[in-house]
């Protein structure tokens, strides 16, 4: 079993490697992690003058850079990438600003990858200390295949619970415990988000946020959609 960790970054070296040491550090057996950055072009030297401390946590890793194209509004996009070039079974979803907690968290998701707890194609969604329960989902790669993208909205965590219910797929996983250093939740002043994008609401048809979009009708049937394309293949 291999598990690709899945994370954009931007701006923020230091936190991006305290992130990928904690997956790493925390893992029972460090070489079933492939840890996968999504670097904006703007963005790249920042990132690639550290890469020789990255390597020294993880020599599993791979470096994808792309143009930032609206920043925030299309961090789907920038996941849907990291998706096409990633190995594992299991697709982790992370954040540069949060840290693994759990011990042997790898083993955990082992045993569901070798169908301890029912069919391994599954989003497993693991606890969080801030309580919100579908941050940092793992994605079973052949969920990608069927749908072909990860997400269809920046709010990627969202996206892919909301399918997985629908399709009746998600799984908590409470043994696995992650601490989201997020500036709404810890009012950490280094955690600050300025990157946050506007983008066109076609329902209001004004700009909005992300989440508004998130919410049109036509964003609701495309997760609809997704939904009823994993159930057939589960159903086939």
């Amino acid at each position: 079993m291999l598990v690709s960790i899945l994370l954009p970054t931007r701006q923020r070296p230091e936190l991006m490697l305290k992130a990928v040491k904690s997956l790493i550090e925390k893992a029972s057996d460090p070489s079933r992690i492939e840890v996968l950055l999504k670097i904006d072009t703007d963005d790249q030297r920042t990132y690639t003058s550290r890469c020789s401390e990255l390597e020294e946590i993880t020599p599993n890793y791979k470096i994808l850079i792309s143009p930032r194209q609206r920043g925030y509004a299309d961090l789907h996009t920038h996941v849907n990438e990291l998706c096409g070039v990633a190995e594992g079974e299991y697709l982790f979803l992370w954040n540069d600003d949060a840290t693994m907690q759990t011990d042997h968290w790898d083993d955990y998701v082992a045993e569901h990858s070798q169908g301890l707890f029912g069919n391994p194609i599954c989003v497993i969604q693991i606890d969080n200390t801030d309580g919100w329960k579908f941050g940092f989902p793992l994605v079973h790669r052949k969920v990608y295949e069927i749908l072909g993208h990860f997400s269809l909205n920046a709010h990627n965590d969202t996206w892919i619970h909301e399918v997985a219910t629908a399709a009746g797929i998600e799984r908590k996983e409470q043994r696995i415990l992650s601490f989201h250093d997020r500036y709404d939740i810890t009012a950490n002043p280094e955690m600050q988000d300025k990157t946050y994008t506007d983008v066109w609401n076609p329902e209001t048809g004004g700009y909005g946020k992300t989440h508004d979009l998130f919410h049109t009708p036509e964003e609701k049937a495309l997760r609809s959609k997704d939904a009823a394309k994993i159930s057939t293949y589960l159903d086939s």
